[in-house]
């Protein structure tokens, strides 16, 4: 499962759209569009949070990943925004 990193600064972002780290995961986690790599080698994905509002999440894979998988792969997932 991939982890999510939250520090204040993504938090405060989407606080700024009325989401919570719980509905970003949520809309990741279940996606109406495919994850669409972006010129600047972030990812965005629609996806659908728990009260049915469609976002789009804009993410990377964290370049200080803390979390490690069973077989030693960092697997982190950092929202910019969303």
């Amino acid at each position: 499962m991939d982890g999510f990193k939250w520090i204040d600064w993504n938090l405060d972002k989407i606080a700024a759209h009325g989401l919570s780290a719980e509905d970003v995961e949520h809309a990741f986690q279940n996606p109406i569009s495919e994850h669409m790599e972006r010129d600047d080698d972030s990812f965005e994905v629609l996806g659908e949070t728990p009260s049915g509002r469609i976002i789009l999440v804009v993410w990377r894979h964290d370049e200080e990943p803390d979390v490690l998988e069973a077989d030693g792969v960092a697997v982190c997932i950092f929202v910019i925004t969303a």
